[in-house]
């Protein structure tokens, strides 16, 4: 696998930026469909950045969270369960698909997200 040096700066550019293309698709196929499956590109940067970074994975996941409240039409905002739950659909080719990952996963979320909310619990 190819390995690639940006600068911290550059680095949370780019994540900025895909998190929310990624959220546009997913807010308006979670209005669409009910559910909140946030693609694989997501599912596989989540995945890599959960092994290098957690702290990076969960604030990447509240970021998509956030940014796809803010594009879903009025009354299809998007839930933190349905995400948590879905999330494992986009990370069916990676190490986190596995049961006891996942576990670990959403307890993670669970226990952290909230935090990005102000320590909301009607996420």
């Amino acid at each position: 696998m190819d390995h690639v040096e940006v600068p911290r700066r550059t680095f949370d550019y780019l994540l900025t930026g895909f998190v929310c293309h990624e959220a546009i698709d997913l807010a308006r196929s979670y209005a669409e469909s009910g559910i909140a499956h946030p693609g694989d590109p997501f599912g596989n940067v989540f995945a890599w950045l959960w092994e290098a970074n957690r702290g990076n994975a969960v604030s990447l996941f509240a970021d998509l969270l956030a940014e796809a409240r803010r594009h879903a039409p009025e009354g299809k905002g998007l839930k933190l369960d349905d995400l948590i739950r879905d999330l494992r659909f986009a990370l069916h080719n990676t190490q986190l698909s596995h049961v006891r990952e996942y576990e670990e996963v959403e307890r993670t979320l669970r226990a952290k997200v909230p935090e990005y909310f102000g320590g909301r619990t009607d996420l």
